[in-house]
């Protein structure tokens, strides 16, 4: 074999393809899709990867940086090679243009998915230049399976049977091919210079690899990057290895360095500024903010990466404690990048607009930010042309696994939306929902990362996203045991792959962060036996640091948490109002809203902000319509607002964006408004209300709805009240709706279980407790008379650990109170611990714990299916109209069409998602709706919408079996259960 020879040209064939366009007629050599693969991916590793990725990947492989640069060239060239086979007769057009030398050798040869092949072949290959075939863990083996892996799954590999040599030699083709696919592998080592062979390889390292390979062949894939050269002149391997590489006039880095820049996948590490500049609004850091900035980076410059828990009350500014940690560890520990992960997509949208800012502050020549969770096209973040390749550049290879348009991809679409020149605006690439975990700064719901950690179709490209970076989790005390679970596991993996972590919360109790502590710990090579004993508890007010190398704690002082308490010190009212409640009733009555719009009756006449929280849909439905006709309001429409998550999206995106501005710390704050809402404004959302009306929830929810009460007080203080609070507003006051009969709690049957009786029972509990120690809440003047009686007192961030602890402890025997039940604690401890041991069965192993590499995707599921939640995942309605002409429209009027045909602009598609309700499953599992039209069912983001067609005129609800629906242009979805059904 003449390996030079072979690089010269006409020394290998090049009548094999690897892509090729039915369209155009037009095919690509296997052999230059296999280099430019490999080319690309020494170019990802010089400019995206960073420090600490690289690290993980050279210590796993046992090599120096630059032998493992290699070797991760060399898997990514190789990773096709299974399209020498029967594959390439898959297209009639592209089987035409194969010698005919290669059709006489074909014998009985046997049909086989081309990355199979390719880990078939390339475990022979890689054993006859010496790597070593033993277990599961050889690096033959390992290396094999990411070739077969890059479609997104793990493959079992059977040595002995299916991969047998013998099987080989029978299924893959005659002579002529084994030689043609040893020649190009060899051509392929030649050029990428990986001479030495990895001693190992780890689980860690061959994730990472296989993310690499994933993400490299996305890259070569996109027409628009291969259509241009294959219409080139054709050359030997080693002139198209070197054009490649080579600096042109269009590319003055060179061809493959352009793809990666043009993908907008550069690593990026922001100039240092100004904690000021950089956190506009702030004119002196806070006692945490500043012992972060002081205290942390010696630390980290002596022990590396590590895990931050920082436990502080609502609107203290943990954010920017965050982004001012992020930035020490990548400075210092080799990571780059930041994302940032939020429980809700609401929270997400609020968080990439604080993330764009900080950003951009620092002033960088390009640094993407990029928006990652389940609807993103309802915000400004989604530009028009992101929407309209947003999962559509599918490769070849998955043209020839199912009906898709392999010229579909990037190019030719019309920019529309943020001007493209802002600095923090992604690259197109960037759009798909696993793509654009990859840019350098992320802001995403969690459920985007934990499919890293589940059964989930390329999770490894979500691992290489995560991984080599700081990962912030925010409100992390908003997650079920379902949810801790899976997060533990994904810290887990963090540590394994070189990054650093940053726990978020203003109501996380000291036992949920120690597990995330002690999973991060263990991740980092750490044995359970060695951190038994441990002290892992976290100030709170305060922070904890724990490096990874040297699991030594590193706390916020005693002397800087009590100067930190008190100047943010923060003292709110919680006053129980007891409301009689009908036995037997499974829906609340008029007695609660009754309660609440007496509550409000100050609102009405003397003006100010308000907050209604309510624990269903249903209930702020009738609480809005019965406050608006309860009280007489100048404008009820602008005064009294409804938000709630099944209102079309952008009818609630435009309110929240509303809420943001009006109750924001700048105002312009408005004379008179009432807000009712469900849960959305519980968490991280900016805002600033006078008083704050609840139905009862867990201690968690009230402390973090009591975040909300005089948010600004003390920032107006110092500067400039866009407008005076209403004379009735004495003090921040959380009025807690109880439902009793006969003096006992009743939790409505229509509360469900998102917060468990138990927990309920013992927080009502302790706010009478509370209540009977502090006194009468009229005791200060000009208290409206609706407010008579007692209140508890409650100091942020004082009380919060207290009151924590309490709720959630076992009772005391003999405490009397019949809601205080040992009985239903116990049931409560054994809910979370099912909730843990579900989230188990779920889960990847841990790094260690992987045997062959195909256990990380046992499950053949893909993104949406996962099961991030133990709930299921919502449908997503669409309302439309049927008008007397039988056509469907997206308005009641019929001015506007339902979109039809397969090719929509990103206008149609934006004004189609735009009008979508989530609801659960069962209420449309029984239905019969029109289905969607037939251009709609091969669209990643129409084919699984449910249509709402109701008739008009009459518009009257729709029946799914039980359930009715029906939209209404000011509550948004109504739904009821038919009794006779």
């Amino acid at each position: 074999m003449d390996v030079v020879g072979d690089g010269g040209p006409g020394g290998l064939p090049s009548c094999l393809w690897g892509k090729f366009s039915a369209r155009l007629g037009l095919a690509y050599p296997l052999l230059f899709h296999l280099l430019d693969t490999a080319v690309v991916a020494g170019e990802l590793w010089d400019r995206m990867l960073s420090p600490a990725q690289r690290v993980v990947i050279a210590r796993g492989l046992g090599l120096g940086e630059k032998a493992a640069r290699a070797v991760v060239m060399l898997a990514a060239g190789l990773h096709d090679l299974g399209k020498a086979s029967r594959f390439q007769a898959c297209e009639p057009g592209a089987w035409a243009l194969v010698s005919e030398r290669f059709k006489r050798d074909a014998g009985p040869w046997r049909v086989m998915r081309h990355e199979r092949a390719s880990m078939h072949v390339g475990l022979h290959v890689l054993a006859s230049w010496g790597y070593r075939v033993e277990g599961n863990d050889s690096p033959a083996v390992r290396i094999a399976q990411v070739l077969g892996g890059h479609h997104g799954r793990f493959l079992q590999l059977d040595v002995r049977g299916a991969a047998g040599w013998g099987r080989v030699q029978n299924e893959l083709g005659g002579p002529f091919w084994q030689e043609t696919r040893l020649r190009y592998a060899w051509q392929v080592r030649r050029l990428t210079g990986a001479r030495e062979v990895p001693s190992r390889v780890s689980v860690e390292a061959a994730v990472l690899l296989e993310g690499l390979v994933q993400l490299a062949d996305r890259l070569v894939s996109q027409p628009h990057v291969w259509m241009p050269r294959a219409m080139a002149p054709r050359g030997g391997a080693l002139d198209h290895w070197m054009a490649a590489r080579s600096p042109s006039p269009a590319a003055p880095d060179g061809w493959a360095a352009q793809v990666v820049t043009e993908a907008g996948l550069e690593s990026v590490q922001l100039p240092a500024r100004p904690f000021t500049e950089i956190h506009a609004g702030v004119r002196t850091p806070s006692v945490v903010q500043s012992s972060v900035v002081e205290r942390l980076p010696g630390r980290v410059m002596q022990d590396g990466a590590g895990i931050l828990v920082v436990g502080d009350g609502t609107g203290t500014g943990k954010s920017a404690v965050a982004w001012e940690a992020a930035n020490i560890f990548n400075r210092h520990t080799g990571t780059r990048g930041c994302t940032l992960l939020q429980p809700t997509t609401a929270i997400a949208d609020a968080a990439y607009d604080a993330m764009v800012s900080m950003v951009s502050a620092h002033r960088p020549n390009r640094a993407p930010v990029a928006l990652v969770h389940s609807h993103p096209w309802l915000s400004a973040a989604y530009l028009d042309a992101r929407l309209a390749r947003a999962d559509r550049q599918v490769t070849v290879d998955e043209y020839c696994d199912g009906d898709h348009d392999g010229d579909v991809g990037s190019g030719g679409v019309e920019q529309s939306g943020r001007p493209e020149r802002k600095v923090t605006v992604p690259a197109a690439f960037l759009a798909g929902f696993d793509r654009a975990l990859l840019a350098p700064f992320v802001v995403a719901t969690v459920d985007q990362a934990l499919m890293a950690v589940l059964h989930t179709r390329h999770a490894a490209l979500r691992m290489l996203a995560l991984s080599g970076r700081t990962v912030i989790i925010d409100e992390a005390h908003a997650h079920s045991a379902y949810m801790r679970g899976l997060l533990c596991r994904l810290v887990h993996w963090l540590a394994a792959t070189g990054s650093s972590v940053i726990v978020l919360s203003a109501t996380l109790r000291n036992q949920d962060a120690r597990r995330l502590v002690h999973a991060y710990l263990t991740g980092a090579g750490h044995s359970p036996a060695e951190l038994a004993g441990r002290d892992w508890s976290v100030p709170y007010p305060g922070w904890l640091f724990v490096p990874a190398r040297r699991p030594v704690p590193l706390r916020m002082s005693d002397r800087e948490r009590q100067l930190h308490s008190a100047a943010t010190r923060r003292t709110f009212r919680v006053r129980p109002v007891p409301v009689a409640y009908p036995a037997g009733a499974m829906e609340p009555g008029d007695g609660l809203r009754e309660m609440t719009a007496r509550l409000l009756r100050c609102v009405e006449q003397d003006g100010g902000c308000a907050v209604v929280s309510e624990a269903t849909v249903e209930e702020a439905q009738a609480t809005y319509q019965y406050i608006k006709s309860a009280l007489r309001w100048q404008d009820a429409r602008r005064e009294v607002v409804l938000l709630h998550a099944r209102l079309p999206g952008h009818q609630r995106e435009a309110l929240i964006r509303r809420l943001r501005t009006e109750l924001g710390p700048r105002g312009p704050r408005p004379h008179r408004l009432v807000v009712v809402t469900t849960s959305l404004l519980d968490m991280s959302l900016d805002l600033d209300a006078d008083v704050m009306v609840s139905h009862l929830a867990v201690m968690e929810t009230l402390l973090q709805r009591a975040g909300r009460l005089w948010r600004f007080e003390q920032r107006w203080e110092q500067g400039t009240r866009p407008r005076p609070r209403p004379p009735w507003a004495h003090v921040p006051l959380l009025h807690v709706l109880t439902p009793v009969h006969e003096q006992t709690l009743v939790v409505p049957g229509s509360w469900g279980r998102a917060d468990e009786d138990y927990l309920l029972r013992a927080t009502a509990a302790h706010l009478d407790a509370l209540a009977a120690l502090t006194g009468p809440s009229n005791s200060f003047e000009g208290a409206p008379a609706a407010w008579a009686g007692t209140s508890g007192q409650i100091n942020l961030p004082d009380h919060v650990p207290a009151l924590l602890d309490a709720v959630h402890a076992a009772p005391a025997p003999g405490a009397g109170a019949p809601r205080y039940d040992a009985a239903g604690h116990a049931a409560h401890l054994a809910r979370q611990q099912h909730l843990a041991e579900l989230a188990r069965t779920q889960l990847i192993p841990a790094p260690l714990r992987t045997g062959s590499l195909a256990d990380l995707t046992r499950r053949h599921v893909h993104a949406g299916q996962e099961p991030t939640r133990e709930t299921l995942p919502p449908a997503r309605l669409l309302p439309c109209y049927r008008q007397s002409t039988g056509d469907l429209t997206l308005d009641p009027a019929g001015r506007v069409p339902l979109p039809y045909g397969s090719a929509l602009r990103p206008p149609q598609v934006r004004s189609i998602l735009e009008r979508t309700v989530p609801v659960p499953w069962e209420w449309v599992a029984q239905g019969h709706p029109p289905p969607v039209p037939d251009g709609w069912r091969t669209h990643p983001l129409l084919a699984d919408l449910v249509l709402l067609s109701a008739q008009m005129p009459e518009a009257l609800p729709v029946r799914f079996g039980t359930h009715l629906l029906s939209m209404d242009a000011e509550l948004g979805l109504i739904h009821c259960t038919d009794p006779a059904s």
